[in-house]
């Protein structure tokens, strides 16, 4: 067992920390004002190939895997109590990967070194109105015409939405090109943005202020073949592998926030006092703390691991997808989870002060909320535990 990360990865870390510190979390207000990530941070992380950090170096990105990923959105959640910019980080990076693994050479070629860039962001749709996890309720349709697909249907609380129609990229789509086999009828598209196919609808966040979330409507889309990301009917296989990493770097981005607010309780555990003494020597919230410290060792360790086993399962086979599922749901129900709970006792400690608006607590508190439905709910990943526990007979069709 090592736990130690690379020479280059510690490097990698210094770097963004150095870049998060001094031009991501000064900005913060502003990007809370305007309710949009300020181009000048957008233009720094393209200046590091921080948005083309899983675009293999073909085409002009980093080639890093899953871990090296981890250590840069850790870095820039520790600066964003908000969580909008580990959001774009993430979900850019995360399907971009799956984007580069699956387009054929043709698409590749085009799309890639844009997005490798920066100069094009890549989503995720696969959510709908009615339905979130359970793929094989979608509605949305690829209808077979000529030598491509027409799609119809839509797509709600995706995320990215205004970045990707102002900047430009496009979508990792989820569509039915074989409705009457559920599941097994699912193929994976890349559908690049497009004001006259694509209507789309912002919806307001609880929290997350700098980020864009809405609704696509595919009207009459068409698109060709050569946009189908790997094999035809074989889409449902394939997205979890983007979900997978998603999640994973959802648990430490959920750690590193939690920390950062725990990290501003100590602070003004040591400076406030009540009835003559810093609020810190009361044994009551010494618990509280060491608690919360405890479990975010524990899931920041857990996210890592999973992320390394994906990593193994990605370039050698290692692991078999159900364990990648299982461990990768055990670190993102508990740091999701854990983080929440450290935020709220650290908003506490804060007393009035910490229910003001946009105190950082405040703010960590609503964005990482949403880690608990984003990309895979907690109820989805205790199915997920359960089942790959039990084994696939208990597991309720």
């Amino acid at each position: 067992m090592d736990f130690n990360f690379s020479e280059e990865q510690e490097i990698l870390r210094a770097t963004v920390r150095e870049f998060a510190q001094r031009e991501i979390a000064p900005r913060i207000p502003e990007m809370i004002q305007k309710r949009r990530i300020p181009h000048e941070i957008i233009a720094g992380m393209k200046r590091l190939n921080l948005l083309g950090m899983t675009v293999p170096e073909i085409y002009g990105g980093m080639g890093a895997d899953a871990v090296t990923t981890a250590i840069v959105a850790e870095e820039i959640a520790a600066a964003d109590p908000t969580v909008s910019i580990p959001v774009m980080f993430l979900v850019h990076n995360a399907w971009s990967y799956l984007l580069a693994k699956y387009a054929n050479r043709e698409l590749a070629a085009e799309i890639l070194p844009s997005v490798a860039r920066g100069d094009k962001l890549t989503g995720i749709a696969s959510t709908e109105p009615n339905f979130g996890s359970d793929l094989g309720s979608m509605t949305t349709v690829a209808v077979k015409s000529g030598s491509g697909y027409t799609i119809n249907g839509e797509k709600s609380f995706i995320s990215l939405v205004r970045d990707i129609r102002e900047l430009g990229g496009g979508y990792v789509t989820v569509a039915k090109t074989d409705p009457g086999k559920g599941t097994a009828g699912i193929t994976l598209f890349y559908l690049p943005d497009n004001e006259k196919s694509i209507e789309i609808t912002s919806l307001e966040e609880m929290g997350r202020e700098g980020s864009t979330w809405g609704a696509l409507r595919f009207k009459n889309y068409v698109t060709e073949s050569r946009n189908v990301l790997g094999k035809v009917n074989e889409g449902f296989k394939i997205v979890h592998e983007g979900f997978e990493f998603a999640r994973a770097l959802i648990s430490v981005i959920s750690v590193s926030t939690a920390m950062t607010c725990l990290n501003n309780g100590i602070e003004y555990m040591k400076s406030r006092k009540a009835f003559g003494q810093p609020i810190g020597k009361f044994q009551g919230l010494q618990f509280q703390l060491a608690d919360h410290m405890a479990r975010m060792e524990a899931a920041r360790t857990v996210g890592y691991k999973a992320l390394w086993m994906y990593d193994q399962e990605q370039k050698h086979g290692s692991f078999s997808r159900f364990q990648i599922s299982k461990q990768v749901a055990t670190a993102k129900l508990l740091s999701t989870v854990w983080a929440f709970d450290a935020i709220n006792d650290a908003l506490q400690w804060h007393g009035a002060y910490g229910y003001t608006r946009y105190n950082p607590q405040e703010l960590a508190l609503r964005g990482i909320r949403s880690f608990q439905l984003a990309e895979g709910s907690r109820e989805i990943m205790k199915m997920i535990i359960a089942r790959e526990s039990l084994g696939r007979d208990f597991f309720k069709q």
